[in-house]
């Protein structure tokens, strides 16, 4: 199909054979695309219509006023076959560009749509001097809503996949173009020496080639075990790729930044630097949790550098900006109310990200069905420190080595930690009874939370990205026991059972980027990641293709 600009008519519908006048009408234009496969619009007569047809040559008045009218009428069922069969159900899924180019490629290739007695005659009124007109006026309107659709989905691609130095209009003549030589094959080959899945791999491999990440061949299909694809070093301290990560994975993600019980009365405030964003969370004068931009609205420096602490109203020492405590400017003019973050409630957990940025449509919320265990606390509150903190941790690793790393040590699911005559099991056993049953559950949160519950409380591991190669660890601690002094005990004892929460691990962490980034050191060959890491693997690769690149592409 060509992308030719010419006043068409308008669409027509299948015919459908309903009755015996249709039946026969229909008899005669199948006849007559046989018959233009076989000699072409020109040398194409009624006579030769009729008798593929097995049908008297008076009959094809009765249908049509001219042999003329007959090849129009054939053409016109094409055109309108390929707008329903193919047009149609590809522009329902235009909201998910991948599984719509997938599909297109399907149905372009399908027999029913690229036979080669139907293929043959598209090309033979296209080569025909005397039918182009009838072309053009037939089938303008196809070409150019093909050509429109295909367009879109690869913009709508390129725009998914965070790649703006991609061209659309390139792309997608170049996919157009390799489905219109694979028709052209079909037209000089029969049914029997056409191979059908050979044809959809080239087109396939044309749309990998260019986003590998959404087009990627399933592990096994490729001759690869499922935990052997491993991101290039380069991928884990590259400066380009970490703003590309920043702005397509995080910038859409909801962030856990504190329990509300750290922020228990009017004025008292948090300030969290989440390494993609400066977040205040406060609790106002009515008492409702409120999350801001850290930011000063005269100039972009850190508005309250306090970790935490109590306040009457919000304030920039440097440039005299004060705000109310709900974010509105306080007096005077110019300066605009402070920034709001979205803000989102998990039972007392306070998860934050950018107001401006909304998820994909399709993306699925990690946060849905999660739900803390009633009762739990936040580990570290006492009369002398009522807000409590998580712990946090530099680690000099990029964040995706550390997940990985979690997603390799930890079962996600039920698991039980360690082996029962180890003193740490023992000891969990005597402190809490029969509740210790070890098995204990956890789950990865994408993009960057491992939580894992426990019979004694549960534990939220966030990763955040602070530059290329480097990342913050924090830690959200929970705990149901009552006394403060056994709930330290149980969380020292559960986190000695686990080997991703002990600070070897940091250490493990830091040494593994070294050595594949300063050293250029890969995994063994034939070595295997654990299902859930090579999920993960494929889940970055799905969103951001360009990791999956031996070299760093130029544009980062």
């Amino acid at each position: 199909m060509r992308n030719l600009k010419k006043k068409p008519h308008k669409p027509a519908r299948i015919p459908r054979a309903r009755n015996a006048h249709s039946r026969q009408r229909q008899r005669l234009i199948e006849a007559c695309i046989s018959a233009l496969h076989i000699y072409g619009p020109s040398r194409t007569t009624v006579e030769k219509v009729v008798a593929i047809a097995k049908m008297s040559p008076g009959i094809v008045r009765f249908y049509f006023a001219s042999k003329a009218a007959m090849l129009v009428a054939s053409l016109q069922f094409l055109a309108a076959e390929f707008e329903e069969q193919l047009l149609v159900p590809v522009t329902r899924l235009k909201s998910s560009p991948v599984a719509a180019l997938k599909l297109m490629v399907d149905l372009y290739l399908d027999p029913e749509i690229a036979s080669p007695r139907k293929v043959s005659v598209w090309y033979s009124f296209w080569g025909e001097a005397s039918s182009r007109q009838e072309y053009y006026d037939i089938c303008g309107q196809k070409d150019e809503s093909f050509a429109t659709l295909v367009r879109e989905l690869i913009e709508r691609l390129i725009v998914d996949t965070s790649q703006p130095q991609l061209d659309p209009d390139g792309i997608a003549l170049g996919l157009i173009g390799l489905l219109e030589i694979l028709w052209q094959d079909f037209a000089f080959r029969t049914e029997a020496e056409i191979d059908r899945a050979a044809a959809k791999g080239r087109a396939m491999a044309y749309l990998r080639s260019i986003f590998p990440g959404q087009f990627a061949v399933a592990p096994q299909a490729a001759g690869i075990a499922g935990g052997d694809w491993r991101l290039a070093g380069w991928a884990y301290a590259n400066a380009g790729l970490f703003a590309v990560e920043r702005e397509s994975l995080f910038q859409e993600s909801w962030q856990l930044v504190a329990d509300q019980a750290q922020i228990p009365r009017p004025g008292d405030f948090l300030g969290i630097d989440l390494g993609i964003e400066r977040a205040l969370v406060v609790r106002d004068a009515e008492g409702q949790v409120r999350a801001f931009r850290n930011s000063c609205s005269e100039a972009p420096h850190t508005l309250n550098a306090a970790r935490a602490g109590h306040l009457s109203f919000i304030q920039c020492t440097v440039h005299g900006v004060q705000f109310e405590l709900d974010g509105r400017r306080r007096g005077g003019r110019g300066s605009a109310d402070l920034a709001a973050l979205e803000l989102r409630r998990v039972e007392n957990l306070i998860l934050v990200r950018p107001a401006e940025r909304r998820p994909r449509a399709q993306a699925a919320d990690p946060w849905a069905d999660f739900s803390p265990p009633p009762g739990a606390r936040l580990l570290g509150q006492s009369s002398a420190s009522p807000q409590g903190s998580p712990a946090e941790s530099a680690v000099a690793a990029d964040w995706k080595l550390v997940i990985e790393q979690w997603l390799e040590s930890a079962m996600i699911g039920g698991s039980r930690p360690a082996d029962a005559h180890d003193w740490s099991v023992r000891g969990y056993q005597r402190m809490l009874g029969p509740a210790a049953d070890f098995h204990w559950q956890r789950r990865f949160l994408a993009p960057n939370h491992l939580i894992e519950l426990r019979p004694d409380g549960f534990s939220i591991l966030q990763v955040l990205p602070t530059g290329p190669g480097r990342s913050l660890l924090r830690r959200f601690d929970f705990t149901l026991c009552e006394a403060d002094r056994s709930a330290r005990a149980a969380q020292y004892l559960a986190a000695r059972l686990n080997p991703y929460t002990r600070l070897s691990a940091i250490a493990v962490a830091e040494s593994t980027q070294k050595g594949m980034v300063t050293f250029g050191h890969e995994a063994a060959d034939g070595a295997q990641a654990a299902p859930a890491a090579a999920a993960f693997r494929r889940q970055l690769l799905a969103r951001l293709p360009m990791m999956a690149r031996p070299r760093p592409p130029n544009d980062v």
